[in-house]
């Protein structure tokens, strides 16, 4: 087993963290504050609302029709961008050598023969009828 020094290893998790976070939609969990910011100004129009309402209304049904449609889609998960990108790094102890082999190809071809295609009046479609 080969030995990592720990910074390596360290190096490697951050890699990885940050090619999971690219690949998923782990960014909308920074939205998280817009979040509890557009509630509270929800709760300032209407203190009847609670979280769970709040999270229906923009969620699972319909929102108020309070114009605040650019706000709304501020919100985590409105509007999820995947944009995924792998990039492959090898690196080679050595450079890699190309070997090129001779290769002969032995193949028998038959004669062409005239029995092989269909008859034309089989395939046609306009044919006389059948007894």
């Amino acid at each position: 087993m080969p030995y990592f020094c720990p910074v390596r290893k360290v190096c490697l998790y951050i890699l990885i963290i940050f090619i999971w976070a690219e690949s998923t939609s782990f960014d909308q969990l920074l939205k998280l504050p817009v979040l509890f910011e557009h509630f509270k100004e929800h709760q300032l129009k209407n203190r009847n609302v609670d979280l769970l309402e709040f999270l229906a209304m923009h969620y699972w049904g319909q929102d108020m029709d309070d114009t605040d449609n650019d706000r709304d889609m501020q919100l985590p998960f409105k509007k999820v961008n995947i944009n995924t990108h792998y990039i492959l790094f090898a690196r080679f102890t050595q450079a890699p050598r190309i070997i090129a082999a001779e290769q002969t190809v032995s193949r028998t071809f038959t004669i062409y023969k005239d029995q092989y295609h269909p008859d034309p009046n089989l395939t046609s479609p306009f044919r006389p009828p059948c007894a």
